[in-house]
């Protein structure tokens, strides 16, 4: 364990969110900007980033007006003009101020928004604010080794939690505590704690396995529905803030947190199918993504 006034110590978490969230955090998937002007603006501490699809292609910019400091983009996703609400300052793909209706121009100092890196694997943004892009050569290893293939959400949702960021991590990366904590969810499903449990890790990723003991595991039923189907659990973590998960082959999780305060997380997730279940009857896929809502809810 580590020390448990970090999980509670503001100052610990102010250094968190300064130094390892600016390294790199989740900033989104292929589908949060499929139009020209779809945004996803994000704001972790005292940073407020947009992450827009522009004539440029995929960009992350300072989400702070040059003028009155307001917020261009509003917090959450969407779609808008690069423009800001309070007096209608409005920037360019690269960031640079575009239009300052009724302004003098001789007095305007600063035209350019901070741009941040960007880079994407396998159809997910990682942002960085200080440096280099953040690595994602790890991300295509592990969606390969847990046969995770990133599909468009079919349901989407938030939950807060009363809870530092860093339980939501500890919480995902072991299966022991499954059997005591999960009895209404994950112990029915067959996932216990004396389960077949694996895991594997790299410098920004960890992943695991979880298959049912014998007494619990049907994988036989799954794989009458689809050869590619078993009974299985697969869950990687990917440094500091997004989880994935392919539960029996079929259906596909992607979630991310976002630290709110020392003591308050929001974690914000998304359901997608998994080509297995793709490929089944259409009754049959609206039936198991019904009850995989019901099960990760």
């Amino acid at each position: 364990s580590i020390d448990r006034h970090a999980y509670s110590d503001p100052s610990t978490f102010d250094e968190e969110l300064a130094r390892l969230f600016s390294e790199r955090m989740f900033a989104g998937t292929k589908y949060d900007f499929i139009e020209l002007d779809s945004y996803r603006s994000v704001r972790i501490g005292d940073r407020a980033v947009t992450i827009r699809n522009t004539a440029d292609g995929i960009r992350a910019f300072n989400n702070v007006c040059l003028h009155r400091n307001n917020l261009i983009d509003p917090i959450g996703g969407g779609n808008r003009p690069f423009r800001c609400k309070y007096h209608g300052w409005s920037y360019a793909a690269d960031g640079s101020l575009a239009t300052a209706p009724l302004a003098d121009d001789a007095c305007i100092l600063s035209r350019n928004l901070p741009v941040f890196p960007l880079s994407e694997s396998n159809g997910i943004f990682f942002l960085g604010h200080a440096g280099n892009p953040p690595k994602t050569t790890e991300v295509s290893d592990f969606m390969a080794q847990l046969q995770i293939t990133l599909d468009e959400p079919f349901h989407r949702a938030t939950l807060d939690h009363a809870a530092n960021w860093k339980l939501l991590v500890e919480n995902v990366l072991e299966g022991y505590h499954l059997s005591f904590v999960h009895a209404d969810s994950f112990r029915p499903a067959g996932y216990v704690s004396t389960g077949d449990y694996t895991w594997g890790g790299a410098e920004y990723t960890s992943w695991n396995q979880l298959i049912p003991p014998a007494a619990h595991n049907k994988s036989a039923n799954f794989s009458r529905l689809s050869p590619e189907a078993g009974h299985f659990y697969r869950h990687a973590y990917v440094f500091p803030d997004m989880f994935l998960s392919n539960t029996n082959g079929l259906m596909g999780f992607l979630g991310h947190l976002v630290p709110t305060s020392v003591r308050t997380t929001r974690l914000e997730w998304m359901l997608f199918e998994l080509p297995a279940l793709k490929a089944l009857p259409l009754a049959a896929r609206e039936h198991l993504k019904k009850e995989a809502i019901q099960f990760t809810t």
